[in-house]
């Protein structure tokens, strides 16, 4: 999500993780079974997409239930966040708002929306059903919010901030506690952007390290456990979903022509996950029930949002 921020990161390799929710997606599920052969694939475009690049801030999720929602920039410039809504879009920017950058839609049908008004500061409200929450950020005080990235079935907002030194951290926790939020970052790490949290609390996220070489990580909140993830080959790379499963997703470069694709991890296992057909392939995410959303580049060089359905 949110690329020119994210050109952070290196695509993964073989992974183990301690996890018994990542040991047990590698016992229930094969890879050989879950690739783009068994899938059914429907392109989303929001009204009013600016389609021509990838400009970063262009996302497509998917929920448990088949709730689409995409946050794109509109042909008027802006950042806008529309819902997929009985095969019509309705956008759900926030009434007043210069610009409004969505997330995924949890089980319960929230999405978390950061807004920016005439203060020119960030700000969150929790859409449902058409309603607006507004809320205040989860985030302690003495770090500058940047953006919600996700939100769990718990109401768990995941975020970016950014400390007094301009470090950028990931930020877990409630609207319904303000300021009381987890704020971590790699060890050692340069900067730290996160993407989303399962309901587990497993996060998935990227850092770089002090010789500004980019990997990505996965962060489990009981004892606060980091593992990186790096892929041989890729020069760019990030995960970006995860299901309450441990199965995870995300996308690579691949090489320095700035050609992408997606991956697919399963327990130990990692492999390319692409749409049949697609020039470039981009995941944002993985439900529980296996659905996939993401971006793809078709041969006349637009991109377009797609949700992935088991058949």
């Amino acid at each position: 999500m949110l690329r020119k921020m994210r050109s952070l990161l290196i695509l993964l390799p073989c992974i183990i993780l301690t996890s018994s929710s990542f040991l047990r997606a590698q016992t229930i599920y094969r890879p050989g079974n879950l690739g783009p052969g068994d899938y059914k694939f429907t392109t989303v475009d929001s009204p009013g997409l600016y389609q021509e690049v990838d400009n970063g801030n262009f996302v497509t999720w998917v929920n448990n239930s088949g709730l689409v929602s995409q946050q794109y920039i509109g042909v008027d410039g802006n950042m806008h966040t529309a819902v997929l809504l009985k095969n019509r879009w309705k956008v759900i920017d926030v009434p007043g708002a210069s610009n409004t950058a969505g997330t995924n839609a949890n089980s319960e049908g929230q999405i978390a929306l950061t807004y920016w008004g005439a203060d020119g500061l960030a700000h969150l409200a929790i859409w449902k059903d058409s309603e607006y929450s507004y809320v205040e950020d989860p985030c302690p005080a003495e770090y500058t919010y940047g953006v919600a990235v996700g939100i769990n079935d718990w109401g768990q907002v995941t975020s970016y901030v950014v400390d007094p030194n301009g470090i950028s951290f990931a930020c877990v926790g409630s609207p319904a506690f303000p300021s009381r939020g987890a704020v971590f970052g790699f060890p050692g790490a340069g900067g730290t952007i996160p993407i989303m949290t399962n309901d587990l609390g497993v996060t998935v996220d990227a850092y770089w390290d002090a010789q500004a070489v980019q990997h990505g990580f996965v962060h489990r909140m009981i004892g606060d456990v980091f593992v990186s993830v790096d892929f041989r080959g890729g020069t760019n790379s990030w995960v970006q979903g995860i299901d309450d499963e441990g199965i995870m997703n995300g996308s690579a470069q691949l090489d320095t022509n700035g050609n992408w694709a997606g991956f697919e991890i399963i327990g130990s296992h990692t492999e390319e996950w692409n749409m049949p057909g697609a020039v470039q392939t981009d995941l944002f995410v993985i439900t529980n029930n296996l659905r996939i959303a993401g971006l793809y580049q078709s041969a006349d060089g637009v991109w377009h949002g797609f949700v992935a359905t088991p058949k």
